[in-house]
């Protein structure tokens, strides 16, 4: 297979594992739509993956009927469509249009043999990029985003994940371990004992517990930290 079809069928599979994601539809190569429940309603997320060249037409027909549709658009690109030599964007406006949606960064993929990352990467105003880290498949959902330009003007419905940047190289393809996602939560390896792994979310629940963390969303991260300590624990049974 193709690093591309590689990395479509990465996505497939491994968003079928996701807890919240109800169903995965492939509409055809390169396209899916995800549907996602939250708390109290569910969401259709249409995701691309895309390893050509980028169209302004393509973006504005897929976001206006996508959200005519009341579906939101993810965009995952492929690495190499969006930069030459790893620090500096290959602008254009289709990127741009992306940029915006997904409030100044374009999600990525990478493939070396059978491994796949997909990671975010924030691009400034000097078009130097900034890597983020893996993104976490649970945390897919739905978002808007408001356009004022000469293609597109209001307001589009788009998705993503929560994505945090960092400084540094681009992250490591993920091995096919499908608890790889949970020891990357944790901050260690998939090889790691189970004094590591028992260590590693006494830290994380430190730092994350809502107790002690008042930014927005720690709930939710630590109880992504608990799930993903409990799948840990269930392989050394």
């Amino acid at each position: 297979m193709s690093g591309f079809q590689v990395a479509f069928r990465y996505l497939v599979d491994n968003l079928r594992e996701v807890k919240n994601v109800r169903s995965v539809r492939v509409l055809d190569e390169g396209a899916m739509i995800v549907t996602v429940a939250q708390a109290t309603f569910e969401e259709e997320i249409v995701v691309y993956l895309l390893a050509g060249e980028l169209s302004v037409g393509f973006i504005k027909k897929t976001l206006n009927a996508n959200t005519d549709r009341d579906m939101h658009t993810l965009y995952i690109l492929a690495h190499d469509l969006i930069t030459d030599d790893g620090q500096v964007a290959l602008m254009s406006d289709a990127l741009r249009l992306i940029l915006h949606a997904h409030g100044g960064k374009v999600y990525v993929f990478r493939t070396e043999a059978s491994s796949v990352s997909i990671f975010p990467l924030f691009i400034g105003a000097d078009r130097r990029i900034t890597y983020g880290e893996q993104v976490n498949l649970r945390q897919i959902g739905g978002d808007y985003a408001t356009f004022n330009n000469k293609y597109l003007l209001g307001v589009r419905k788009i998705a993503g994940f929560d994505a945090q940047p960092f400084h540094g190289h681009p992250p490591a393809p993920a091995p096919n371990d499908p608890l790889y996602a949970c020891f990357t939560l944790l901050g260690i390896s998939s090889s790691a004992s189970l004094d590591e792994v028992k260590r590693a979310y006494r830290h994380k629940a430190r730092q994350h517990h809502p107790d002690t963390d008042k930014s927005p969303g720690a709930t939710a991260r630590m109880q992504e930290i608990n799930d993903a300590y409990a799948r840990i624990l269930a392989r050394y049974e």
